[in-house]
């Protein structure tokens, strides 16, 4: 058979601090405590205090430590985008960033130190030494910070306990520790706004009424998306997402079976998504269903082929932060989208500054974050006061606000900035109160002397308005949803079609997106890349020619913003790599659509593509896995002799059960239409065992020849190696 293999400290609660001696473990009385910078709380204050929590009531928390040479970080990521750099586009993998910025280890043992001498009980620490997670009880908490813990409950009627005062520390660790996440857990992250327009449930006529009704609900399909925004070109191309992650982060669940109808009713084709759960969430769908089920039905509607991974957490500070980290020590996902959000007023500043942790990180290892702006204007906190939204205020994340998008037939129109004056809603934007501006931050509108040197906010947008909003599918039925939790969405799967494109071109991926955006946005490009907003306002700010706190530097063309900004490297435009059209000449090349035209061999007598590990979808090529195995498969092509660029990129996976090597072989060959072999341009074998590896190689030497894409994977007679190859593509230009 084939192997498929803070408050006023007591008497007792100051002589209960203890000063600690770094690099040891003993500990003396400690003249001195201090309170956390930006640890005042704020949970506290949303709700009616009705009782002291019960001191015996298991708590986990979530430290945040200092990152070691900040400023030098932020100039290597500056210098991540400077052409000019020996270190453009070389990222770091999530290793490299511990080993050079995260905390040291005698940091974390100092910290570690301090928590187990206050009784409890060290979990686990962040693969980038930046955060120890740790349980013990409410009373071990209120004795190790110096705060007291309430139960309060809201003006929803919803009870949650939090910290009254602002956490203390030992003065020893003052500068290191820089967040306590898990003091409270207060549900306070918000949702998108949403018109629900229901359709029938009686089966016998469904499948009747859902195309009619999917045009009386209002919601743009995916095919009117992507022709507002241009994207057409690029998937005629065969820029669908294939071979590219998008991570999208939730404080929610969801359930697949909505996801399923939405594919099928589109024929999107999409994989299943894959779901990550943080801190020990289950998955359930709750109250922010609709959100979760929004975001990536989003994803699957612009870049249907990528791989969308659901990273589950629950919607308090620790979840937030322990969900946002999973996803930077995971490094899998290129693209983040997040539709989660709080106003920078009502977040507190410690946990922004962990936020500010992991998204330097999520910079250093070139994967973007594209983050809604809000949904009440440029009154983030729902009241009147100007305010913006976190993350979207943060500037290594690119802030998304929203518009009202008019279509011609199925082809862009016009937009207006999306505001209701009536319910006061809109799209975020307006100035930081945090962050200062980054240097990126430029060009014809930005008001420095305006908002006195502070970040603004958005910096690009996309239709958010529920009046033309998103056909999504949802709580079993159809529905209309609007929000920049949706425009969010829009430009993570527009960053994946990038990096798809780029990497057939040769290029880096996106990485931390405003530099590039900014830049696109500041120099002469080849192609008209933004739709400028100069219509409306978010309540407050005016859409004005250029630049503007509504809508950002506008909203996208997708095609001509992916070819200026894959150019040339000096940023003075280009057509990536020639200008002409790109054709996918590789058919079925993510194995999803059974063999054809996929022609194959198999000494073992096996059909060689199936379900066991693809890398994205649902199947892969699988090769060898038996003893004695002889497994080819290949699909015959012909290059243009015109082509100007011919790129071959697919995924490999090998692992093993020999322990002496080598004996088993794969191999990726190039053979004309008799089967001789003409190049091998990969050899792998049973030593060479590791996880989905993507590989690319260039084809122009065989332009105007008819050819064979080859893979062969052969096994002795004992201890059988599994490759696997996914996500093949043969782009020319």
């Amino acid at each position: 058979m084939k192997r498929r293999k803070f408050f006023i400290p007591t008497v007792v609660s100051i002589l209960s601090l203890m000063l600690y001696t770094p690099g040891t473990t003993s500990y003396a009385a400690a003249p001195k405590a201090v309170q956390l910078a930006g640890g005042t709380p704020t949970a506290a204050k949303h709700g009616k205090k009705i009782g002291h929590t019960k001191r015996n009531t298991s708590v986990s928390v979530t430290v945040g430590l200092q990152l070691r040479d900040r400023d030098k970080l932020d100039a290597f990521i500056t210098s991540l985008n400077d052409p000019s750099s020996p270190n453009y586009k070389h990222f770091l993998s999530s290793e490299e960033f511990k080993t050079q910025f995260g905390p040291t280890d005698n940091t974390v043992n100092d910290v570690k130190s301090f928590l187990t001498s206050k009784g409890l009980n060290v979990q686990s620490v962040a693969s980038n030494n930046a955060f120890i997670s740790a349980i013990g009880t409410t009373g071990q908490l209120e004795d190790a910070f110096g705060v007291t813990i309430n139960d309060y409950q809201n003006p929803q009627g919803q009870t949650y306990f939090s910290n009254e005062q602002t956490p203390t520390i030992p003065a020893e660790l003052s500068g290191i520790i820089t967040d306590i996440a898990g003091l409270n857990n207060e549900a306070h992250y918000t949702h998108p706004k949403i018109r629900q327009t229901s359709r029938s449930t009686n089966k016998n006529i469904r499948l009747l009424l859902l195309k009619s009704a999917a045009a009386e609900s209002g919601g743009y399909t995916p095919n009117e998306l992507k022709g507002a925004y241009d994207v057409n070109p690029l998937t005629s191309a065969g820029f669908t997402g294939s071979g590219q992650s998008v991570a999208v982060m939730e404080l929610d669940g969801y359930r697949a079976a909505n996801i399923s109808t939405y594919d099928n009713y589109y024929g999107l084709g999409s994989p299943t998504p894959t779901n990550v759960y943080v801190d020990g969430y289950n998955g359930a769908a709750g109250q922010g269903e609709i959100e979760v089920e929004l975001d990536i039905e989003v994803v699957h509607a612009i870049a249907p082929k990528a791989q969308v991974k659901v990273y589950e957490g629950p919607n308090t500070d620790r979840g937030l932060i322990d969900t946002y980290q999973k996803i930077a020590s995971d490094n899998i996902a290129k693209s983040i989208s997040v539709s989660w959000g709080i106003s920078e007023l009502q977040a507190s500043s410690a946990t922004m500054n962990s936020l500010h942790t992991i998204f330097q990180q999520n910079a250093a290892q070139g994967q973007s974050i594209f983050a809604a702006s809000g949904d009440n204007g440029a009154y983030d906190s729902g009241d009147s006061t100007l305010a913006v939204d976190s993350p979207a205020n943060d500037p290594y994340v690119t802030g998304v606000g929203g518009t009202h998008l008019n279509l011609s037939g199925s082809s862009y129109s016009s937009e207006s900035v999306w505001s209701n004056s009536t319910n006061r809603t809109g799209g975020g934007g307006g100035i930081s109160t945090i962050y200062t501006m980054p240097s990126y931050q430029s060009g014809p509108g930005v008001q420095n002397s305006y908002s006195n040197g502070k970040r603004q906010v958005p910096d690009v947008s996309a239709d958010a308005d529920p009046s033309t909003g998103y056909s999504i599918y949802s709580r079993g039925s159809w529905m209309t949803v609007g929000g920049t939790s949706a425009s969010a969405p829009l430009w993570a799967a527009l960053a994946a079609l990038n990096n798809q494109y780029a990497q057939m071109n040769g290029k880096g991926v996106l990485g931390q997106a405003n530099p590039t955006l900014y830049k696109a946005f500041n120099t002469t490009q080849t192609y008209p890349a933004y739709h400028d907003i100069t219509s409306g306002s978010n309540l407050y700010f005016p859409a004005t020619a250029g630049y503007d706190m509504a809508t950002g530097i506008g909203t996208p063309d997708a095609y001509n913003l992916i070819r200026d900004i894959n150019g040339s490297s000096n940023g003075t435009g280009g057509t990536g790599g020639g200008g002409g059209s790109i054709t996918q000449l590789i058919q079925n090349g993510g194995f999803e659509n059974g063999q054809s035209p996929w022609s194959e061999s198999s000494s073992g007598g096996y059909q060689l593509i199936d379900t066991t590990k693809p890398h994205s979808g649902s199947s892969s090529a699988y090769l060898g896995g038996y003893n004695n195995a002889n497994d080819l498969i290949y699909q015959t092509v012909t290059i243009p002799s015109a082509a100007t660029n011919a790129t071959l990129t697919f995924w490999t996976y090998v692992s093993t059960t020999e322990t002496s090597h080598p004996y088993d072989f794969f191999y990726s060959q190039i053979r004309n239409t008799s089967g001789s072999v003409l190049s091998t341009l990969l050899t792998l074998n049973d030593s060479t065992a590791t996880g989905w590896v993507q590989r690319s190689y260039s084809l122009l030497n065989y332009k105007g020849q008819t050819i064979q894409i080859a893979f062969k994977g052969t096994n002795d007679s004992s201890n059988p190696t599994d490759f696997f190859v996914d996500d093949v593509s043969l782009q020319v230009q």
